[in-house]
Order: C-alpha cells, then structure tokens, then sequence
C-alpha cells in the first residue's frame, strides 16, 4: 500500500482491503464486488477477488491471509495502531 492515505474508491489499495474486510465480516461469493459495480475494479482487485472466491479453502485463506496482511502493514505504517 503507499504511504499516503488515500480516501478513493478507485484507488487499488482501497479496493483491495475493501473486499477483503468484506469478506472477513462474512460476504461470500461474486457479491463481494458487487459495491464497486461501476467505479471500475482494478486488475489487483480482480486478483484478490479471484482468489476469495477460488473453491478451494486453502486458496480462500491463503488470498485473505495476504490481504489482511497488506492492511495491517498499512496500519502500523500510517502509526494507527498505537
């Protein structure tokens, strides 16, 4: 993610941890870009997306493992968890 805070629903990191929150909090399936409908999903976005939805679970948690990771860098980055 870059070092600034970016508040667009275009930006890709935006994106990514959206639909990784998303899919934490329990939404399954296609339904998770279903808010970015019209905003154009970013090609990173797609991949995440692609790898929330794969059917196999390891693949699933693999591709949320990595997301989250993302997020929580950013976070600590940004000095938002202390």
């Amino acid at each position: 993610m870059s070092g600034s805070v970016t508040i667009s629903a275009r930006s890709p990191d935006f994106q990514r941890a959206f639909v990784a929150m998303r899919y934490f909090w329990g939404m399954r399936g296609p339904a998770l870009g279903d808010a970015l409908e019209g905003l154009g999903v970013a090609p990173a976005t797609a991949d995440v997306l692609g790898g929330l939805c794969h059917p196999e679970r390891a693949e699933r948690a693999k591709a949320l493992g990595a997301e989250l990771g993302r997020l929580a860098a950013a976070l600590d980055a940004r000095g938002l968890w202390r």
